[in-house]
């Protein structure tokens, strides 16, 4: 099971997997996960007024304002250049 997309790299492998599990207690489980915790270890991404990135983190308190990031949280500057030297190569047609 899977999709193919028209890209060199998925013409040569295919990594999608698909899985049907028929379990309610694992469904409710999993939605508890993305009602409450998955909520907490994620960033909602958008644009700023300016046109740049901003992520915003959910705060552990309830009622806290969200945590705004304006560089990639977890990412080092290290990392940051080198996607955007990479960002340069003319690999579009590869993606």
């Amino acid at each position: 099971m899977g999709s193919f997309n028209f890209d060199p790299r998925s013409a040569r492998l295919n990594t999608e997997l698909g899985l049907v599990i028929d379990s309610p207690a694992l469904a409710r489980q999993i939605e508890q996960a993305f009602d409450v915790w998955i909520p907490l270890e994620s960033y909602r991404v958008q644009l700023s007024a300016d046109g740049r990135l901003q992520w915003f983190a959910t705060p552990p308190d309830p009622g806290a304002p969200p945590i705004v990031y304006t560089v990639e949280p977890g990412s080092s500057w290290l990392s940051r250049w080198g996607l955007r030297a990479l960002a340069l190569l003319p690999i579009e047609w590869l993606l």
